[in-house]
């Protein structure tokens, strides 16, 4: 019996999985724990191991699909086994079905012309079934789109993800646009306010700025005590022709919602303070120079362990009415990526020689450039880091990460003209902390 390939579901939050890359084609001989394929999550990119042995018999969704978690993507069996019925259409790579008999009203279409030409506007109203994969099915539902206007602009059956996505950034179908208007849409996008779930006062039900004023503000009352709930981001503008679109998807996504939900749900304080850094760069080259490599973020990251340690009003996190004490000093370190922005977790920081430290900050930093962190590594921070100075930023003010009830935001040293007790002129190196927390 054929064994089902699914997207797995790697944490609670996970929905959705996306297809990097298929590592074997169909017909290609599997080994149990064999890696079969790349995904994406929201946070992080992981292989995929084969939970049985045989051959890979077929392929449902290609590099590129997004599958909701649980579905099959795929079929290991034995070598020449039937491949399992798949609704929506015959898996990639799968033997060619039978020819139609002449008796079949297709015998005389192509097979794929069958299959993938768009339906005429008359197939769709007469059957008002449009074929699509359960992806694509979800996304047409959050973003209000009708698949029949998707099929008939040319796109191919069955529907996959990225028609609807093309769709929704072409801007010329998506459901919210046609029933709402810019100001309504502008007003709703700077709340963060789901617009679909106001309800308009104008002609055929149209939104308009006043709906959006006066049931955002209890909308997102009600749907912010919903675990998961990630508001909109983003204005909805008309693009240019020459402009080019990609939807927010994966880690750049869910940063996105959660600077958002931050800034809708915290009240934050920034503190700035110039500080003396010249002790601390010469105990960095004291530790150089008896051997141990350490950078100037290392040490940030231990005085701050150690800070949060002696502070424990600083790890806590606000749930409901109630303050949660946090008794491991768990420190987040942001490692910006060009697949997004990543906070890597340092489990116990404050326990960790600055040796140990500088080795497990390295690695964190290293693997979630290349997007191999594993999601246990990415949750359980109590507060976080974030260092701009390799860039040559001086001050910034950082965002807090929710649950976290604060964030440091590090800034480059530099070197400064200051008074010496004899009243002469001396260089003298600062650094600029800036912390924001939850007030």
């Amino acid at each position: 019996m054929a064994i089902e390939i699914i997207m797995p579901k790697a944490g609670m939050a996970m929905e959705t999985g996306t297809i990097i890359r298929w590592l074997k084609r169909p017909g290609d001989t599997i080994e149990t724990g064999e890696a079969i394929l790349e995904i994406e999550t929201d946070k992080v990119s992981m292989e995929v191991e084969a939970e049985g042995s045989g051959v890979l018999l077929g392929i449902i969704h290609d590099a590129g699909a997004e599958v909701p978690v649980t579905e099959p993507i795929g079929y290991i069996g034995r070598a020449g086994e039937a491949m399992p019925e798949v609704q929506g259409g015959r898996p990639s790579g799968a033997a060619p079905e039978p020819a139609a008999t002449p008796e079949s009203p297709s015998a005389a279409v192509p097979e794929s012309t069958r299959r993938h030409d768009p339906p005429s506007p008359t197939t769709l109203g007469a059957t008002g079934k449009i074929p699509a994969t359960p992806a694509a099915k979800r996304l047409a539902g959050e973003h209000r789109v009708d698949l029949a206007d998707v099929a008939r602009r040319g796109s191919r059956t069955p529907i996959d993800a990225e028609a609807v996505r093309q769709f929704v950034a072409s801007g010329t179908g998506a459901g919210e646009q046609r029933r709402a208007s810019s100001l309504a849409r502008q007003a709703a996008a700077s709340g963060g306010v789901p617009l679909g779930a106001i309800q308009g006062s104008g002609s055929g039900g149209r939104v308009l700025r006043h709906d959006v004023h006066e049931q955002g503000a209890a909308l997102i009352d009600m749907l912010s005590g919903i675990a998961g709930f990630v508001p909109p981001v983003g204005y909805q503008i008309e693009p240019a022709a020459s402009d080019t679109t990609e939807p927010l998807s994966g880690i750049r996504k869910v940063t996105a919602g959660r600077m958002v939900t931050s800034h809708l749900v915290i009240p934050p304080t920034t503190l700035h303070r110039e500080v003396e850094a010249d002790r601390l760069l010469a105990f960095k080259q004291e530790i150089r120079d008896a051997g141990v490599t350490v950078s100037l973020n290392d040490l940030v990251l231990a005085a701050t362990a150690r800070a949060l340690r002696s502070c424990p009003w600083m790890r806590v996190s606000l749930s409901d009415n109630t303050v949660i004490g946090r008794e491991a000093v768990h420190l987040g370190m942001a490692v910006a990526g060009e697949r997004g922005l990543l906070v890597p977790v340092i489990r116990d920081a404050d326990r960790r020689s600055i040796g140990e430290l500088h080795a497990v900050a390295r690695d964190l930093a290293t693997r979630a450039r290349a997007g191999k962190l594993e999601l246990d590594e990415l949750q359980g921070a109590v507060f976080s880091v974030s260092n701009l100075g390799m860039y040559g930023i001086t001050t910034f003010t950082p965002i807090v990460n929710p649950p976290e009830a604060g964030i440091l935001g590090v800034g480059a040293a530099r070197t400064v003209l200051a008074r010496a007790p004899d009243g002469g002129v001396v260089e003298r190196s600062r650094i600029d902390l800036s912390l924001t927390v939850d007030h």
